[in-house]
């Protein structure tokens, strides 16, 4: 990433709210923040905890982190101050970074339980010092790297949607993969330290500028890939949906894009189909994991092809996909059972962890916990989570199951299935949707549709009809809010079977 800011240092390499800053401004941050974290007692090994939006500083902070050999875990911002605690904890945290203003309350309370740690922030501070007056009269000179290949570069924390997240250790030897592309514009509208993150860090490497958008809202993505000429976009499915339903979106030129990156759920076949048509040749799906990166992409030209639209693509060339029973015996093509992926970008292990890393890696295989089959071809279909799966009735129940029948309702535009227990510990399956405006679809209705085409297991216990799903910091279904809508009696109810 500093290579390719110094490529081309006139050029604008981050736009965000507040401004622009040149790729020259951005090496002169990230070397007066390294000499700063020194300065305050860092040391290669260290960790460093960032908990920020999307801002300059943010990115800035990690690489100076990273250049001075220290490791760095950047915490969700949505999730309870109690779960940010504790990764915080486990993070072996000797500095924490946060966004003042923004995050204060949550700061202050991290901070009280990291009492040995630096407390940093991001600009002026109530509390804390100011990281960027540290840095402000420091040497903008570059610095040497202090990180050695085998030193662990960061610790990412998975999402978190079946329990508290995990921490995946990354060390700064990795193969270079995904593959650097040509210098383009991407906007990031979704959080920093997951997936789009990623693709951000390419795209500086490249030689390319990044857009930073504090949070997704449709009508501001629109505006900014007709601003700046946005070529490269990650919206995770529901996000995609979003825009496609914008009514700005027809009068939004759109032809700047060339790659419109998805993952993290189960997509909807005919609202791929409908992106394909109005916003081009641009889709590009990747199956991903945390633990591995990508593992298998369906190629803008594949979108074209409708059988190929409930897959997840092929595996990347050096990358192996197998699907397992229960035993770990391979399963032939079309049996759906676990997912266990064989690449060179697997992660070392979980922080901290030696047992789940040993249950997870076997073998020279990474055991996902995901659910799915492979077809004669070579086309990855994933059906949900393993703990994303309900057991009802003895039988076993995946999101594919519930989603798909409802999706196939002409007026269904989203469904999300998942699961809560009850008092009795029997699992009750529910889903969630939205329509098309106007339409006046019923839950009574629904249940009916999808017993007829799914048959009684698939008809879920409850349909929450909302106006929108609620979403996580990384663009997925929020799970744990839709099941306290559901123990709430939220929308329409929460009515059961009709």
């Amino acid at each position: 990433m500093l290579a390719g800011l110094a490529r081309d240092p006139g050029r604008v390499a981050i736009r965000h709210a507040g401004g622009a800053l040149t790729a020259q401004e951005c090496l002169d941050g990230v070397y007066r923040t390294a000499r700063a974290l020194l300065a305050c007692g860092l040391e290669r090994g260290d960790g460093v905890t960032v908990l920020a939006g999307n801002r300059p500083e943010a990115v800035l902070a990690r690489l100076a982190a990273n250049l001075i050999g220290c490791r760095v875990a950047m915490l969700y911002t949505d999730r309870p101050v109690a779960d940010q605690v504790a990764m915080a904890e486990d993070a072996g945290t000797a500095a924490f970074v946060f966004e003042p203003g923004r995050f204060d309350a949550a700061a202050r309370r991290i901070a009280a339980a990291l009492p040995a740690a630096a407390v940093l922030a991001l600009g002026p501070t109530a509390f804390g010092a100011d990281l960027a007056e540290l840095a402000a009269p420091l040497s903008a000179a570059p610095l040497a790297p202090r990180y050695r290949p085998d030193d662990v570069m960061a610790v990412r924390y998975t999402g978190g949607s079946t329990g508290r997240p995990k921490g995946v250790l990354r060390r700064f030897a990795r193969p270079p993969r995904p593959e650097l592309v040509a210098a383009s514009t991407f906007l990031l509208c979704t959080a920093l330290c997951h997936g789009g993150g990623t693709t951000a860090d390419l795209a500086l490497a490249a030689g390319g500028t990044v857009v930073l958008q504090e949070g997704f809202a449709a009508q501001e993505v629109l505006a900014a890939v007709e601003e700046y000429r946005v070529s490269r976009l990650y919206l995770p499915p529901h996000l995609l949906y979003q825009v496609l339903d914008h009514p700005g979106l027809s009068r939004t030129d759109t032809g700047s894009l060339r790659r419109v990156g998805y993952t993290g759920c189960l997509p909807v076949p005919e609202r791929l189909a409908e992106a394909t048509r109005r916003l081009g040749r641009v889709l590009h799906q990747t199956y991903s994991l945390t633990e591995c990166g990508p593992v298998t992409r369906l190629t803008p030209d594949e979108h074209l092809d409708p059988r190929l639209l409930t897959t997840a693509g092929q595996p990347f060339p050096d990358t192996e996909v197998r699907i397992v029973d229960e035993e770990g015996v391979p399963l032939p093509a079309g049996r759906t059972g676990e997912i266990c992926v064989r690449t060179p970008t697997a992660m070392s292990g979980y922080w901290r962890n030696p047992e789940l890393t040993a249950q997870v890696l076997r073998d020279g295989w990474l055991h996902t916990g995901d659910l799915g089959s492979l077809d004669a071809a070579g086309y990855l279909t994933v059906a949900g989570r393993r703990d994303g799966m309900a057991i009802v009735d003895a039988h076993n129940v995946f999101p594919r199951d519930v989603e798909l029948p409802l999706l196939a309702h002409p007026q269904v535009r989203e469904a999300v299935m998942f699961a809560t227990t009850g008092p009795d510990r029997l699992e009750r399956v529910h889903a969630a949707v939205t329509t098309a405006a106007g339409g006046g679809v019923t839950q009574a209705q629904l249940h009916r549709w999808v017993r007829e085409r799914g048959g009684p297991l698939c008809d879920p216990s409850s349909i929450l009809l909302l106006p929108r799903i609620p979403l996580g910091d990384t663009g997925k279904p929020d799970l744990a809010a839709l099941r306290a809508l559901v123990e709430e009696g939220g929308p329409q109810g929460a009515l059961g079977t009709e």
